[in-house]
């Protein structure tokens, strides 16, 4: 019984069935993620939009600006046919952004012409706001008497405070003006108050890995690269001496035409891989965003707008500086820092996916432009644990020893092996015997005669003698009723 019992255990430990994903063969099975080897509205004659990509590509800004400051935007979500997808690595363009801080780094010529663009956006702004309350009864205005500034605007040279290798990518760059006190709306501005940073966005091309799990899918940035692999115009509008000309007198076309940009292969995919970016088309694209990021706000205490003369922007940046609607306390300088990094590189996120999907995606033809991956599938497998097969195995070999040894044992000594029955032994006796036993007439009485016997086994030196035994009046006691051995003739009866 016990060898049965571990062996029982011991093979439910041998074999186990895990369930775990297998490449899939299923030809219906997709796995395809989209990325972008090249940025390009050009039809040959002209910048052929579709309709409202300027639109999107606005909504995708303000996704990233309006992003909680302590969150991550997503990254572009893959199509996968079931839970569990992989990508090999793979390229793509990409808008990378950052922040510094240049009152840090202290070059007094360049805070200084800060201060005074800051200051023309500033008057322009509250003496725009005091003549429309003026105007239109909005009395409000007038009982707010201090007020914290933020101003958002681009800068029209390079500051030098990122490295030069980028200035050829630069898609937009501004500066973020802001005091973490309150000032007077009534009387001459402090500009000593005034805290700056450069906020900057350019092209840059990027190495993802893709992953789904359990239906989540998971995107990581492995590697990113900002060269260009020759020099070319300026993609920043607000840096460009051709753009705006052509653009008005509408000769871009002359201008530009198909000229492109060319850009290194990011770390971890074939450096032959081509990433292109068209001169028009992203100027085009530099505009609006220098336009979207062209704001100036005032807020109250309480981080409530009181006026603003731009597209918004501002205010999202407020938050990330200044803390959440209805606070009253200021972040540390390092944490504002901090938030409003985070919210610049969501930003930059939210454009790469604008740049990326198949639906915003410019050149959406590009066959390389789709990346496809390996579906996985569940399939159960069978395992085998030899270590517990060879546990099992021994146990076995070893309960086969032990009966072995046991019937040579009994078999040498020439014994006989009885059943420890007393049913069984009662009907094995001969006549006589059960007549000194009361007899067994019938199954019943046979029954209760056989619960009422004891037996006993006992090994002499001439074999192996039967002890019957059957209760006294005194039921504490016994005595033997018979004895039965194997017949032989020296034996004796006891």
């Amino acid at each position: 019984m016990l060898s049965g019992l571990f062996t029982s255990t011991l093979t439910q430990q041998v074999i186990s069935y895990p369930v775990i994903p297998a490449e899939s063969r299923t030809a219906n099975d997709t796995a395809t993620v989209d990325r972008a080897t090249s940025f390009s509205a050009y039809d040959g004659k002209k910048i052929a939009l579709r309709p409202y990509d300027t639109l999107r590509e606005q909504q995708a800004l303000f996704h990233g600006a309006f992003s909680v400051p302590t969150e991550t935007s997503p990254q572009v979500a893959p199509v996968c046919s079931s839970g569990e997808c992989d990508w090999p690595l793979y390229g793509s363009l990409a808008v990378c952004g950052d922040v510094v801080n240049l009152t840090a780094q202290g070059n007094e010529a360049l805070l200084a012409s800060l201060r005074n663009a800051t200051s023309k956006r500033l008057t322009s702004l509250y003496n725009s706001t005091i003549g429309a309350a003026d105007t239109f009864g909005y009395d409000f205005v007038n009982f707010v008497p201090v007020f914290f500034p933020i101003v958002v605007s681009p800068l029209l040279t390079p500051s030098g405070a990122f490295n030069e290798s980028i200035n050829g990518l630069v898609i937009s760059d501004s500066y973020i003006a802001y005091s973490n006190e309150l000032m007077n709306n009534s009387a001459i501005f402090d500009l000593s108050k005034l805290q700056y940073l450069e906020i900057a966005f350019w092209w840059c091309t990027k190495t993802f890995s893709t992953k789904v799990k359990a239906g989540n899918h998971i995107t990581t940035e492995e590697a990113a690269c900002s060269r260009l692999k020759k020099a070319a115009h300026n993609l920043n509008t607000a840096w460009s001496t051709s753009f705006y000309p052509c653009y008005t007198a509408g000769t871009c076309n002359k201008t530009f035409g198909p000229l492109e940009a060319e850009l290194e292969a990011p770390p971890l995919v074939p450096s032959t891989e081509s990433f292109t970016v068209h001169l028009w088309t992203a100027l085009m694209g530099s505009a609006l965003l220098a336009f979207t990021m062209s704001d100036a706000v005032l807020m109250d205490q309480t981080r409530g707008v009181v006026a603003s003369n731009g597209g918004g922007i501002a205010r999202a940046f407020a938050l990330s500086l200044l803390g959440d609607f209805l606070s009253t306390s200021t972040p540390p300088p390092a944490a504002q820092l901090e938030n409003v990094r985070n919210v610049a590189r969501n930003m930059a996120r939210t454009m790469t996916n604008n740049v990326r999907e198949g639906a915003t995606r410019f050149s959406k033809g590009n066959a390389t432009a789709v990346v496809n991956g390996i579906v996985f599938t569940p399939q159960a497998y069978v395992r085998i644990h030899w270590g517990w097969m060879a546990v099992l195995a021994t146990q076995l070999l070893l309960t086969a020893l032990f009966l072995a040894v046991t019937i040579l044992t009994t078999h040498s000594a020439h014994l006989q092996v009885m059943k420890s029955s007393s049913l069984a032994t009662l009907c094995g006796l001969d006549e006589a015997s059960r007549k000194r036993l009361g007899g067994i007439s019938d199954f019943e009485t046979l029954n209760k005669r056989a619960k009422s016997l004891k037996i006993s086994l006992e090994r002499g030196g001439s074999g192996i003698p039967l002890w019957l035994g059957i209760k006294k009046t005194r039921p504490e006691t016994w005595q033997p009723a018979l004895a039965w051995r194997p017949e032989r003739e020296d034996e004796e009866l006891r």
